[in-house]
């Protein structure tokens, strides 16, 4: 084994477990210096997860000093749980540390926010929150330039009691606390923002609500709403340099008001406000929008290569020009998919669609829903109910 070229040593390396790596680096010098230092490292720490927990935040302080094994780190998962005690004081300060460490290495770094236990609603928002909070103070402090952000997007079902979920009042708040300028070192170079929104619910006791069987309504002002959707614009300003984008809605039954409203509809203000030269990927899921707002947004982005439209309600208008423009304004689509589109006409259905393109959904309920790659991305979509 020993004579096996250093390439193949280091594949080989690259697929088993570290306790393996170490046996193996014990069975003879030349493969031990085959086994390269270098592939070893970054198969094992180029991804971390962090607790927020004063050891754990120390601990990264030491990991991604000059010369230490966080030279290799490329994507770090911020998590923070209900059981947990509130951060140290100081993790802002530790946190942005560790990301100045990383300052030589600028717009390698991916961030991902998580949380969990979340068994009531309000204690999910506030450990969110504050988790949210505690990045954008970091990221503020070091200026690190930063590859990609999640905020609570990935690694979640959001579904009906299972959602995670940033509020949006949130996006305002910290654009107000934090130095915009600083932020922007930071985000100008990111190329992916993946991003899971939900009402504003800051005063909301849902406990209260219910046992005194109140009106479920936000108690938000319509200023305040178009403040907070105003804020996500903001934020994705801060983003110019965007290659995949990702917005998701977590719908919850409140009752309707105007500030309700407004948020509920912040698409149709990102639509008419927002714009990417270089994006490349989109994904929006959960959304309620119109006709107008929808195509002012695709319009600007006929570089896409792939378009996933999942849960999206066009409540003033339909989807039909959106279609064409899919297939006559895109020539470097390359994926394709729809699922669950409704719009003033009803929902649409695509029962023709060939098996190997099908978006499977339950058993027994109308197709409604495409997978579609390659050219076959760019090909009209007719909704087999809209035909005639």
């Amino acid at each position: 084994m020993e004579d096996l070229p250093t390439e193949l040593i280091e594949n080989i390396v690259g697929w088993v477990e570290f306790p393996d790596v170490c046996a193996l680096r014990l069975t003879g010098r030349n493969i031990s210096l085959k086994s390269s230092t270098n592939a070893t490292c970054q198969r094992f720490y180029s991804s971390k997860r962090l607790d927020i927990t004063q050891a754990c935040l120390e601990q990264l302080v030491q990991f991604t000093q000059t010369g230490q094994i966080g030279h290799w780190l490329q994507r770090l998962t911020l998590h923070d749980c209900a059981a947990r005690e509130p951060p140290p004081s100081n993790a802002a300060d530790l946190l942005s540390q560790a990301l100045a460490n990383l300052c030589d290495r600028p717009g390698q770094l991916s961030i991902l926010l998580r949380i969990d236990r979340f068994e009531k609603f309000e204690e999910s928002r506030e450990i969110a929150s504050r988790l949210f909070h505690l990045t954008l103070s970091a990221l503020e402090k070091s200026k690190l330039p930063i590859m990609a952000l999640d905020i609570f997007k990935e690694g979640y079902m959001h579904l009906h009691g299972l959602h995670c979920s940033l509020a949006f009042s949130d996006i305002g708040n910290a654009l107000t606390r934090h130095d915009r300028a600083a932020l922007v070192t930071s985000f100008q170079s990111c190329r992916k923002l993946c991003l899971s929104l939900g009402h504003s619910t800051i005063g909301f006791d849902l406990d209260r609500v219910v046992r005194l069987r109140l009106p479920l309504e936000l108690p938000m002002t319509y200023d305040g709403a178009r403040h907070n959707t105003q804020s996500l614009c903001d934020l994705l300003s801060l983003c110019p340099n965007l290659e995949e984008l990702q917005l998701l809605w977590e719908y919850e039954e409140f009752d309707e008001t105007n500030a309700s409203e407004e948020e509920l509809h912040f698409f149709n203000r990102v639509g008419a406000t927002c714009s990417f030269a270089s994006l490349k990927r989109c994904s929006l899921r959960g959304i309620r929008t119109k006709e107008t707002s929808i195509m002012a947004f695709f319009r600007r982005l006929p570089q896409l290569t792939e378009l996933i439209l999942e849960n999206i309600s066009c409540e003033t208008g339909t989807f039909d020009g959106l279609l064409l423009l899919v297939s006559t304004t895109m020539p470097e689509l390359d994926r394709l998919w729809l699922r669950c589109l409704h719009d003033e006409s009803g929902s649409l259905e695509f029962q023709d669609e060939p098996a190997h393109s099908v978006w499977k959904g339950r058993p027994g309920s109308p197709q409604r829903g495409i997978r579609r790659s390659g050219s076959d991305a760019r090909r009209l979509v007719v909704p087999s109910n809209r035909r005639g």
